[in-house]
C-alpha cells in the first residue's frame, strides 16, 4: 500500500489524557520534542508521511509529546491495536523495514541531541 496524504489531525487520539488514567504506549517513532509543529505533530515530511501512512491503514494513532524522556516526543498506538500497528507497517512496502528507525536517528542528528 502506497499512501502519500496528509496525518489527520482529528483522528489523532490524546495519549496524554490516556496515561493519565494509567494506559501505556507502544511507541513506533521517535522525534526531537523541538520538531513539533503548531499543529503537535513532527515537522519533518517523512516522519509525517509515515505517520499518515499507518493511521490511513485503520491503526488509531497519537503522537506522546508529554514522554518521561526529556526531549523525545513519540508516534505511538495502545497496546491493543499493537497487531493492527505490526500488520499496517509491514504493508508498507513504500518503507524500508528500518525506515523508523533510520528516520529517528537522523531526526535527533538533526537537531543536535546525539541520538535517540
Amino acid at each position: 500500500m502506497k499512501y502519500s496524504g496528509s496525518i489527520d489531525l482529528d483522528a489523532l487520539i490524546d495519549l496524554d489524557s490516556l496515561v493519565a488514567n494509567g494506559a501505556c504506549h507502544w511507541t513506533f517513532l521517535a522525534f526531537p520534542t523541538s520538531t513539533v509543529n503548531e499543529q503537535g505533530v513532527p515537522s519533518d515530511p517523512d516522519a509525517q508521511r509515515y505517520i499518515a501512512a499507518v493511521q490511513s491503514s485503520g491503526v488509531p494513532v497519537g503522537i506522546w509529546c508529554n514522554s518521561p524522556v526529556d526531549g523525545t516526543a513519540y508516534a505511538a498506538v495502545t497496546h491493543d491495536v499493537i497487531p493492527l500497528l505490526h500488520r499496517a507497517i509491514k504493508g508498507l512496502n513504500q518503507f524500508q523495514a528500518s525506515f523508523a528507525a533510520n528516520l529517528s536517528e537522523r531526526l535527533f542528528a538533526e537537531a543536535g541531541s546525539g541520538g535517540t
